[in-house]
C-alpha cells in the first residue's frame, strides 16, 4: 500500500482546498439547503458505513488496519455488498466535504481518489488476499463487487 487509506482522501481534500483558494470552482445548488442536505447525508452515510464495516471486522476478529495480516474473509454486513466498504465510506466523506464547502474541486478530484485507492491500495490488497486465501477469496470476489 502506498499510504494508509484514510490519508488518501484527506490529502486530496487538502489539494481541493488549495485549488479552491487558487481558482475557486464553487458548487451552487439552490436553495442552499439542498447543498447542506447532500453534505450531511454523505457525512452520515460515510460514518455509518465505516463504523459498521469496522464493527464487522472486529466481530470477525480480523484487523481493520490493512497493513496487518488478515485472519478471515469477511462477507457479512457491508462486506456482503462491497469488498471495500471502508473505502466507499471515505469517498462519501470526500463528497460530504465537497458539498459542505461548496468546493467543486472535491468532486472533480474524486476520480483521482478512486484511482489512487484502486491502484495504490486495493490492487495490492487483492493480490495479497488471493495469495493468502486462494479459491475462497476468488469466490468471494466473484460474488461481491469491488466498490458498489
Amino acid at each position: 500500500m502506498i499510504a494508509p487509506p484514510p490519508t488518501i482522501p484527506l490529502a486530496v481534500m487538502l489539494v481541493a482546498e488549495a485549488m479552491r483558494w487558487w481558482h475557486p470552482l464553487l458548487l451552487r445548488l439552490e436553495p442552499v439547503g439542498w447543498r447542506w442536505t447532500l453534505a450531511v447525508g454523505c457525512l452520515v452515510a460515510a460514518l455509518t458505513l465505516v463504523g459498521t464495516a469496522v464493527l464487522t471486522l472486529r466481530r470477525a476478529r480480523t484487523p481493520v488496519e490493512p497493513w496487518k495480516p488478515t485472519r478471515a474473509i469477511v462477507d457479512t454486513g457491508p462486506y456482503a455488498l462491497s469488498r471495500n466498504p471502508i473505502y466507499v465510506g471515505l469517498l462519501a466523506l470526500q463528497l460530504a466535504y465537497a458539498w459542505g464547502r461548496a468546493n467543486g474541486w472535491g468532486l472533480v478530484l474524486l476520480p483521482l481518489t478512486v484511482g489512487v485507492l484502486q491502484w495504490g491500495v486495493i490492487a495490492r490488497e487483492e493480490r495479497y488476499l488471493r495469495e493468502r486465501f486462494g479459491e475462497p477469496y476468488r469466490a468471494y470476489a466473484a460474488r461481491v463487487r469491488r466498490w458498489l
